[in-house]
This record gives C-alpha cells, structure tokens and sequence, in this order.
C-alpha cells in the first residue's frame, strides 16, 4: 500500500483522498515538532511572509478528517526520525529506535493507516475452537455455554480441540457433541502435538467460518461477553476484537498476583511497539475475521511455533497487516475446576522473546 505525503497536497487532492472510497489509506505526516520547522526552513511561514505555500497538516487533523470521511485510524507508527540519512545504521536498531517512547514522538516523518468503515450484517457462518485439556470437571460450564450458543442467529461451527487430557475430557467432549449436533455444527479433534497454540492452529487450519473466534474451556471469562464480542466482530472484517479481562474487577483468586503483574506489563509493552493501546495481552478470547486469518498464514506467522498461546502473535500481526485492534472489557471469575495448563515463568521468557522478534522488525 503507496503512502501519500500530506505536505504536498492541495486542499482538493487531500479531500480527494478520502472520497476515492479506497478500503485502507496509507498517509503520512510531518511530527509535530519539525512540521514548524520545516516551514520555517523554507521561510514558508506567516512569520516571514503574508501567506503560506503549503499546508500545514498534523496527525490530529489528518485523523479528524478521516472521521469526517467515516474512516478510522488503526495505528500510526514513526516512519522516519530525522531528515538526516541513516543510511549508515543498521535496519534492526532503527526499527528498535522508531518503537522507542518520547523519540517515535519526535519523529520527523509519521505514518498513519485508515480503513474505511462499514457493517457488514450478513449471517454468515461462525466457526468457535475450544481447546480443552483435564477439563472434565468443567462439565456444566460447557452445556451453559453450548446452550448460550442456542441464541446466536448466525449458524454456528463449534470445533472442540481436545489436548491429551489425562482425565475423561475426550469422551465429556463427545458426549455434548452427541447432544448438541442437532443445534449446530460440532466437531471433536484430538490434538496431535501440545500447547494452547497447537491446539488452535490446528481448529482454525480445519474451520469454514468467516468469523473465527477463541474460547478458553475454562469459562472464565463470562459466556455472555465472549458472545457480545463475537457478534460485534461479526459487523467489519477489518477488526480483531481482544477481550479485556482487567477493566472491571475480576473475582477473587481469579488470576494469581504475580500473572496479573505480568500481564499488565506486558500489556504496556505491546502497547508501546505497535502504537496501540491494549488492555488485556494474554485473554484467551480474540475474535477476528477470515481475511485476517488468511493473511497470517500467507505470512508464516500463524504456524510459527514461538508463541506459546498465539496472542502475541494474533495482536502483533493484526498492527502489522492494518487490523484495527478493539479492547472489548468481560467479567472474570476464577476456575471452577482444575487448574491452569501454563508455566508461567518459562512461558513469559518465550513471551519476551515473541516481543523482542517484532521490537527488531519493521512492524
């Protein structure tokens, strides 16, 4: 996608921009601190002249206008922080430089991406993996959630991923696939290799819906939120909705302390290198369309084994290929039964290694 240089747009061209009704916008603008200074160079400037050449344009009116337009911003990142050449600097430190605080602020050049907005209400199909493993005592957590799905107009895939349980998890699984088939579509996997990740590489790379959604068979967060947030992810192909779990208060003894820690810091991590707010790195329930997925396995990244969970990766290549990324708040309570399938301290050191694979990439 070309990018367009604001600086040196009339004022019809830069309208025009907008009314070509293209699907994503590529602009960039100067930083606010040398947008002045620029002009100033060129004594382009009502300090020196009674009028100015060129417009002045910044990323808050670039943005304003795009609303106008009904476009929405997806993020803007730091495209070039000097006009001097750095020719001479290698590509990984200026792409760990451009992600940095306060210097991607004082960037020279900023680029910022749009897509044009539109509900889409068709009823399409819905295709929700579940990984499961030694989740047999969270029986009737399943028949609530599988007869909350009961109310979902659009018609329904459900693809249980079941992880090797060493207890009954397999044939709990299929016994609600026996019952509940005539509901909806349900398939039953056995997992073939190990981890959260496997498990929904392998739903996904079998399902048939447009829209793709995780849930954890844990049931923590609230069924009726991860329900809200699919069917909100149902109206755009262009949004990853990430569900937050730390907006509200969660119930007691619902995510240890030293895992809440973790999560809100990197959270801000991931936050400062695409540009982004998010609330909630590692909720395990994301909703995003077809097309996003079909551009993560194009890329590779979908099948890269790094990820121990593939949130990371999900909220690092929607920044990248241009999806907007929601923060969709749910209520969290703690397990009913069993217990957490992670390590969190060997798991968190695959998660910094995840960040620091896009902190040196041109994301």
């Amino acid at each position: 996608m070309k990018s367009i240089n604001t600086w040196n747009l009339t004022n019809n061209e830069l309208h025009q921009l907008f009314k070509n009704d293209d699907e994503f916008i590529s602009i960039k603008v100067r930083g606010n601190t040398w947008e002045p200074i620029t002009r100033w160079l060129r004594l382009d400037s009502r300090l020196f002249r009674e009028t100015t050449s060129k417009a002045r344009i910044t990323l808050c009116d670039i943005e304003s206008l795009a609303e106008i337009y009904n476009y929405r911003s997806i993020r803007w990142k730091a495209k070039k922080l000097t006009p001097l050449s750095t020719k001479l600097i290698p590509q990984t430190l200026k792409n760990i430089f451009r992600k940095l605080p306060i210097i991607k602020q004082l960037a020279f050049e900023i680029e910022v991406f749009f897509y044009k907005y539109s509900e889409n209400l068709s009823n399409h199909l819905i295709s929700i993996v579940i990984p499961a493993r030694n989740e047999a005592g969270n029986k009737e957590l399943f028949i609530n959630a599988l007869n909350k799905f009961k109310k979902i107009h659009n018609k329904l895939e459900i693809i249980f991923v079941e992880g090797n349980s060493s207890d009954n998890t397999y044939e709990t699984l299929k016994e609600l696939k026996r019952n509940y088939s005539d509901f909806f579509t349900i398939i039953l996997l056995k997992q073939t290799s190990k981890g959260k990740k496997n498990a929904v590489v392998e739903g996904f790379n079998i399902s048939s819906g447009e829209t793709l959604a995780i849930i954890d068979s844990d049931f923590t967060v609230d069924i009726n939120d991860s329900i809200a947030a699919i069917m909100e992810s149902t109206k755009n192909e262009n949004i990853l909705i990430n569900c937050a779990r730390t907006t509200f208060p969660m119930e007691k003894d619902a995510m240890r302390w030293a895992n809440y820690i973790g999560n809100r810091l990197f959270a801000i991590f991931l936050s400062i290198l695409i540009n982004k707010p998010v609330s909630d790195s590692l909720c395990g329930t994301k909703v995003f369309s077809r097309k996003f997925f079909k551009l993560m396995k194009k890329n590779g990244s979908w099948d890269s084994k790094s990820d121990p969970f593939g949130d990371f990766t999900i909220i690092f290549e929607a920044a990248k290929n241009n999806i907007k990324i929601l923060n969709y708040p749910v209520r969290y309570y703690a397990r009913k039964s069993g217990a957490p399938n992670i390590s969190r301290w060997i798991d968190g050191l695959k998660l910094l290694k995840v960040c620091w694979i896009y902190m040196i990439s041109d994301i």
